[in-house]
């Protein structure tokens, strides 16, 4: 049933269109005010042609629109004649307005069309939700009692499988971020007692260089003269002999 109503919505739609699908009177009026008459007759020609055409083909088009016809009655007679404007949308003048160099005109044209389009929608998504809440209100209000327990006499500490998924959950998170914590910590340590262990290796080493070169270069010390030595003993032996 709801197809059928559906579809005889969308055929009684397309019968009642009677202009272009997302342009107004008042916009229509801004461009013919905007628009010098020739520049108007050249929009209108260039809108009723599809496609790219050949310019002589334009000027032909734009010699047949009567130059007494005002520009607003020129862009109404388009916006609803079928096989012109009727059923399309703005992108056709604001293509057209382009070509012409009519940059910030076109512009104009989009995003006014599309401010549109936005509060239209608005607007509809509203309706609807006033109209839904409505509905669902009756409905509860007409509503007979049910076998479920009314949520307002439910018991808000009672514990529910939700709530001990979520408990597993931030307890299995608390575990992962100490064990985190333990090792990043363990690792420092053990890198700063590595570190410690050498530089003291490297303390002591440097001490007993420095050690030796302090008793090797000392003025105290005996130096040991072969010559001395042979001179004691030549005369040790002179005296026995």
């Amino acid at each position: 049933m709801s197809i059928v109503y559906f579809l005889l919505s969308g055929c009684l739609f397309a019968k009642l269109i009677l202009s272009t699908i997302d342009m107004n009177a008042a916009e229509l009026q801004y461009l013919a005010d905007h628009l010098t008459a020739e520049e108007c007759r050249k929009l209108v020609a260039a809108a009723h042609l599809k496609g790219f055409e050949d310019p002589k083909i334009l000027d032909q088009a734009e010699r047949k629109i009567s130059k007494d016809v005002p520009c607003i009655e020129l862009l109404h007679h388009w916006n609803s004649a079928p096989g012109e404007g009727k059923g399309e949308t703005h992108e056709v003048l604001q293509h057209r307005l382009r070509q012409m160099g009519k940059e910030a005109l076109a512009d104009w044209l989009g995003r006014t069309v599309f401010r549109e389009i936005g509060m239209d929608l608005n607007r509809s998504l509203e309706r609807g939700l006033k109209d839904f809440v409505t509905e669902t209100t009756e409905e509860a209000f007409l509503a007979g009692p049910t076998l479920a327990p009314a949520i307002e006499n439910a018991d808000p500490t009672e514990w529910t499988p939700i709530d001990t998924v979520l408990y597993v959950i931030v307890v299995c998170l608390t575990v992962v971020f100490l064990g985190l914590i333990c090792k990043v910590c363990c690792t420092a340590l053990l890198r700063w007692k590595k570190q410690r262990q050498k530089r003291r290796v490297r303390f002591k080493k440097t001490r007993s260089y420095s050690i030796i070169e302090e008793t090797s270069g000392s003025e105290s010390e005996d130096r040991f003269d072969v010559r001395d030595y042979a001179d004691k003993t030549n005369t040790s032996s002179d005296g026995e002999s």
